[in-house]
Order: C-alpha cells, then structure tokens, then sequence
C-alpha cells in the first residue's frame, strides 16, 4: 500500500533536521575548546589582541565546518519520498500501458469487426477486421455515423454514451452484395455520461445464406426435378408394361432415360455450385490469378467442345500483358468456362466467340454506330459504386454472332432458371443457373456482370472485376 506523501516527508525532514542539530552541536563544541585552550592566554596574531583575533577564528572555523558538512551532504533523503512516488506512479503506468497493449492485440486478433468510440461518437479505435468490414483505411478519427451507414447502431451507441445499458441492434448493409449483422454496444466506464463506447459486429450473413440456401435449394430442386423425374417414372412404367420386349422400344427409352439422368446430374450440381458461391460471396477472395492466362486456360480445356460443336473460338488480351487480381481461381475459371459454354449453345451454327482481356472499359457492341440494348453496371458506374478509378477495372468479355437477345430479357438473364429459349436450352443441356453462378462469382470479386446484345448481331457478355493497378509509392 502506497505511503502517505505527507507523513514521508514530515519524517524525511525530522530526520535531517536532527542530523543537522547534531552536527552543528559538534561544531559549537570544537568552538567552545579552542576557547577554552586559547582563553588564558593574551597572545596577539597578527598584531590583533585576544578578543579580536578569537571570536574571528571561531567564525571562520563555524563556516569551513558547516562548509565541509553540506559538501558531502548530497541532500538526497529529501528527494527520497519523491523519488519513490514517482517511482510508484511510473509502475503503475508500465502496468496500465501493458494492459492497453494486450487489449490491443487482442483486439487485432479478433476475427470480427471492434470500434471504440468517444463520447462525441468518433472512432478512437478500429480493429483490423473492422477496416476490412467497412474497406476502408485509417478510420481512426472519423465520426462513426460517417463510417458505418447503419443509423440504428449509432443511436444505440449515442444512448449508451448518455447513460443507457448495453444495447444489441440488429442491421443490414447495402452494396453489390447484402451482409446481415448483429452489434453489441455497451459502455467501457461507469461514468456518467460514458467517455467511451464499445461496438462489436457480428457478421451473420453466412448463418442467414445457410438458412435462406437450404430454401431455394430445396424449392429449387423440387420444381426443376419434377418434369425429369416424372419423365423417367413413366418410362418406366412402360418399359415394365407393352415395351418389355421391344428391343427398339427399350433402347430408344433408355437413351431418354439417361439423357434426363444426366440433366438432374447437372442439375444438382449446378445447384449446389451456386449454394456455395452464394454461401461466401460476402467473404472477399484471397488468392491470386492472372486473369488473362486463365482465360487462356478455360480455352485450352475447351477445345474438345469446340471441336465437337465446330464452334471457332478467337481470343484476345487487348492489356498486351498480365493482368493480376485478387482472385478465387476455380470460380474465375467456372465463370469464363459459363460464358463460353453460353456463347457455343446460343451463339449460332457453328459458333463465332471472341473471347477478349483487359483493363478499364472493355469494347462495345455500339461502337461500329449500330444500336445495341444493355443490362448490367457500366464500368463507370462500376467503378463509381465500390469508390475506384476506372483503370483499377479488368475485364474478360466473351462475344457472340448469334441472333441476339430481346431488350425485354436482358435484365431476367442472371435469374434462377430462367431461360430465352426453353426449348433450345433443354436440347443442349443447359440447366438455366449457369449465368446466375457468374453474377455471384463477380460480385464476390467486387465486380458485375454486363450484357449487350443487338438482334441479329449478337451477344457481349462482360465480367468485371477489381484489379487495382501498384502504384509507385510516394516521396
């Protein structure tokens, strides 16, 4: 327990106080023996008589005397209390800024977005996770009603700060793609009104996208499976009844049969790959990918489709060089993979698709003055929704020559089965998922999906992705 400042000193002091009496009562002894020893006599020194030369003496003896004792005398006992009050505060402090420091790197460590605030709402501190929550950079010292968009949080944290207990708000963010969340506000102090605030989110978009996943996978598959499965029960039933021992009757019926086998096989697989695209796209990819290789790539792995399909296939890196971008590799390469294999079923007969590469805007159907119809984000306006320069933009456009889409079903494309031609689609084998996979893919990546199509002349189909470009750094 700390000692009293006061009483220290009082006794610190009383302590050289009697040192001090005793040394000057030494002294005044040694004075009064030189009296003693020179009194009787009448010398002179000097030419000065007795009671002249005596009391100088005994002065100037008192002055060297008192001179030698504060010599070595470094006066440090009154520094003592001092010295071990600040030696204490000193510790206290060490121990204080070691418990900040473990906070703070608990704070660092913490998979979830954590803000303290002052009392005036601004953000004192932001952990790692919540600067990649908000893609933002030195939040630090901005108002939290400015960085976070979610006017209920802020209520709540302005209520704590007034005095008020811990609040849990639920919330949602809106951009390229919706994230559900869960903030906890509670004080730090109990003082009143509170100095500062805790916020810590819980991101509950992937609990939310299991719940809502396990729905549409299963209304889904309940709707799409049911003509197929139906199909297969009836030729079933007559393969057991009049068609039993047709030979011609059975193969053909087999053949049907397996057609629709593999159509479900697609189907389910279709399915669950668009379940766990939509399970993560909250989550930004971590890998990384040349995104003009990779389409090179897809090509390469297709050229026995095209052979197949007699379908010709151009490609183009219109950047002359790589392009890297933080990527998932294998949803980069389903998503080109979907759109070529859109442009060979739709795109005529046989084929023409240009596949083409690059930075900033990528080419337009409107280009050579004809008209075109579009659905989708610019790159501008792309680019103007997530807060970047154009140029931080790469593209992979994938161009067909076939008859072209109707203004009025560019918009419902990326929608769950839906199809422009069911008929067409069934014939070869599509499952109506794969352009709704490459929407989710791209706005995983932080980009979208553009189309532009001409009636007799064609479709462009153009993901766009974040690729910022490295900058030279400054100074």
């Amino acid at each position: 327990m700390q000692e009293d400042l006061a009483a220290l000193i009082r006794r610190t002091a009383a302590g050289v106080r009697a040192r001090d009496f005793l040394w000057s009562a030494a002294i005044t002894a040694g004075i009064a023996l030189i009296i003693v020893v020179y009194g009787p006599s009448e010398s002179r020194l000097f030419g000065l008589p007795r009671h002249v030369w005596l009391p100088s003496l005994a002065w100037i003896v008192f002055l060297l005397s008192l001179g030698v004792r504060y010599r070595f005398s470094s006066g440090r006992e009154w520094a003592l209390p001092v010295e071990r009050v600040i030696a204490n505060e000193i510790s206290a402090q060490q121990a204080e800024l070691a418990s900040l420091r473990l906070a703070r790197d608990v704070a660092k460590a913490l998979p979830e977005p954590l803000f303290i605030l002052d009392a005036a709402g601004i953000i004192e501190h932001a952990n790692p996770a919540a600067e990649e929550f908000l893609n933002a950079k030195d939040i630090e010292g901005r108002h939290f009603a400015a960085a976070l968009r979610a006017p209920n949080v802020f209520e709540a944290a302005d209520a704590v700060a007034k005095g008020d207990g811990a609040h849990v708000v639920d919330f949602s963010t809106t951009g390229s793609v919706e994230r559900h969340c869960r903030a906890f506000v509670a004080p730090l102090d109990d003082s009143a009104p509170r100095d500062r605030v805790l916020v810590y989110i819980r991101d509950l978009t992937g609990e939310r996208r299991v719940e809502q996943m396990r729905a549409d996978f299963v209304a889904s598959a309940s709707h799409e499976l049911r003509t197929p499965l139906a199909s297969l029960l009836g030729f079933i039933e007559t393969l057991r009844g009049h068609a039993k021992d047709d030979p011609e009757a059975r193969e053909k019926f087999l053949g049907i049969m397996q057609a629709q086998a593999e159509r479900m096989q697609r189907l389910v697989a279709d399915l669950m790959s668009l379940s766990r695209i939509e399970l993560h796209e909250h989550v930004p990819p971590h890998g990384q990918a040349d995104l003009a290789s990779l389409a090179e790539d897809v090509i390469d792995s297709l050229r026995p489709v095209f052979e197949q399909s007699a379908a010709i296939v151009d490609f183009e890196n219109l950047n002359g060089g790589p392009i890297p971008l933080t990527a998932d590799r294998d949803e980069l390469f389903q998503a080109i993979q979907n759109l070529i294999d859109n442009a060979i079923k739709y795109g005529g007969e046989p084929a023409m698709i240009k596949v083409k590469t690059g930075r900033g805007v990528a080419p337009s159907l409107a280009q050579d003055g004809e008209v075109s119809h579009r659905s989708g984000d610019t790159a501008a306006q792309l680019a103007a929704r997530i807060g970047c320069p154009v140029d931080d933009l790469a593209f992979v456009q994938v161009r067909d020559f076939g008859p072209g889409i109707e203004r009025s079903d560019l918009p419902r494309l990326t929608e769950r089965f839906y199809r422009v031609n069911i008929e067409r689609s069934k014939k070869s084998g599509g499952t109506g998922l794969g352009l709704a996979i490459v929407k989710h893919i791209a706005n995983r990546h932080k980009g979208g999906l553009q189309v532009e199509s001409r009636l007799a002349g064609g479709t462009a189909f153009t993901c766009y992705l974040l690729a910022p470009k490295r900058r030279p750094a400054q100074g």
